[in-house]
């Protein structure tokens, strides 16, 4: 066989591996236009007539078995004098070969090779193979990690190690570098002995029942993995500098933000309100204090108006009360409540003038508080109280008319005397 010669249907591109079970060979389908892998068995493989039946039977049972860890078998039989089997190229790597370039591995991933195994051997189990051989050389481990067994079906050569005793092996020499066994006997790492003592242990009835009883007892064994800690990239000095001027610009302006808040709260509390009076009943006659519309929402004290005593509506003068240099007036209620916007930005604050209604005037003009005309502005100071004046003289009561009389006396009404 050479590079380019024709093998049945197969193009030979480029020779792999060749070996005592063997030749291995990169080649191009000629039917299916695809690149594939050929295995062609020695020339004397064809002389054993038992060993040509047990290869057609268990060659096809495994092109059969559809596993992710198992590498598909295309197509198989004997070509001339040479029985061979040919399956898809694979992008990975053999384990053999990473483990002489790389060295043992970590004992979490060897377990992670032995469990995608496991998978493997279980499927094969159930296909009806009872021997499968397994070792480094016929496991490849593809670039994402995936572990896939090649060569299944082939017939087991002597002295093959196969079964749980082959994938317990597998494990050893992941986790030591070296084959099983060995003359320098490297010491596998610690809770894995035990496992591995088992594993390959002289007496099959002694060994794990199952592939998957294997791997199960390794997990356990093994430690548990700690994450790996990334270390935080190091900040460049201009980046710190940046964020430490980013942190002060960002603390300047939320303080900014807080004198301006206080202000506008500060002038809302403050700023005038027009507060519309409310129009008496009655026609004639000055309207009471009580009654008097309210400059503002929230008067301070220096703002507030004194209470202005007006005549009682009786023909008699009544002595005026002396004025109460402290009285709060009793803010009048609004109909309907003003609700006051929200307060511009210092300085740009306008309020609207709101009309007085007949008979008041805004005093001062033109926006103080709605009052009656002739009343002392509101922010006008405060008058001196006078001394309280002498007592009236008692008003004096008129006669009524022929026919009537004071009820009750002596200077009730003028009525007409009540019948008997």
């Amino acid at each position: 066989m050479q590079v380019g010669a024709l093998f049945g249907r197969y193009r030979l591109d480029r020779s792999l591996t060749v070996d005592v079970s063997g030749e291995v060979w990169a080649a191009f389908d000629t039917v299916t236009s695809r690149q594939v892998v050929v295995r062609v068995l020695p020339p004397d493989a064809t002389e054993d007539d038992e060993f040509c039946e047990r290869f057609e039977r268990d060659v096809g049972i495994a092109a059969q078995i559809r596993n992710p860890h198992i590498v598909p078998i295309h197509d198989f039989g004997q070509i001339g004098n040479r029985l061979f089997l040919a399956t898809p190229t694979t992008q990975g790597t053999n384990l053999r070969t990473i483990l002489q370039t790389t060295g043992p591995m970590e004992v979490s991933r060897a377990v992670g090779v032995v469990e995608q195994l496991a998978s493997a051997l279980e499927a094969v189990g159930a296909a009806g193979l009872v021997e499968q051989e397994v070792s480094p050389a016929n496991v490849i481990v593809q670039d994402g990690g995936l572990i896939q067994l090649t060569d299944v079906g082939l017939p087991t050569i002597l002295g093959a190690a196969s079964g749980v005793y082959g994938l317990t092996c597998v494990l050893y020499e992941c986790l030591t570098g070296e084959a099983f066994p060995t003359s320098a006997v490297p010491t596998p790492p610690v809770g894995m002995a035990a496992v591995i003592a088992r594993g390959t242990a002289v007496d099959p009835a002694r060994r794990y029942r199952s592939a998957g009883e294997l791997a199960a007892a390794a997990r356990v064994a093994a430690p548990p993995q700690q994450p790996a800690v990334e270390p935080a990239p190091a900040t460049p000095p201009i980046d710190r500098n940046r964020r430490l001027i980013v942190a002060g610009l960002a603390l300047a302006a939320i303080i900014a933000v807080a004198i301006v808040g206080g202000l506008i709260i500060g002038s809302g509390t403050s700023s005038p309100h027009v507060a519309v009076p409310t129009p008496s009943s009655s026609a004639a006659g000055p309207v009471s204090p009580s009654s008097s519309p309210t400059a503002m929402a929230n008067p301070t004290a220096a703002e507030q108006v004194p209470p202005v005593q007006a005549p009682a509506p009786t023909q008699a003068p009544v002595a005026e009360a002396p004025i109460q240099e402290e009285a709060i007036p009793t803010p009048a209620p609004q109909s309907p409540p003003v609700v006051p916007a929200p307060a511009p930005p210092p300085g740009a604050f306008a309020p609207q003038v709101l009309p007085c209604y007949p008979g008041y005037e805004h005093t001062p003009p033109p926006d103080g508080p709605c009052l009656p005309p002739g009343s002392p502005p509101a922010n006008a100071p405060a008058p001196v109280p006078a001394p309280a004046p002498a007592p009236a003289p008692a008003p004096q009561v008129l006669p009524c008319y022929p026919g009537y009389e004071h009820t009750p006396p002596p200077d009730g009404p003028c009525w007409a005397p009540a019948g008997p």
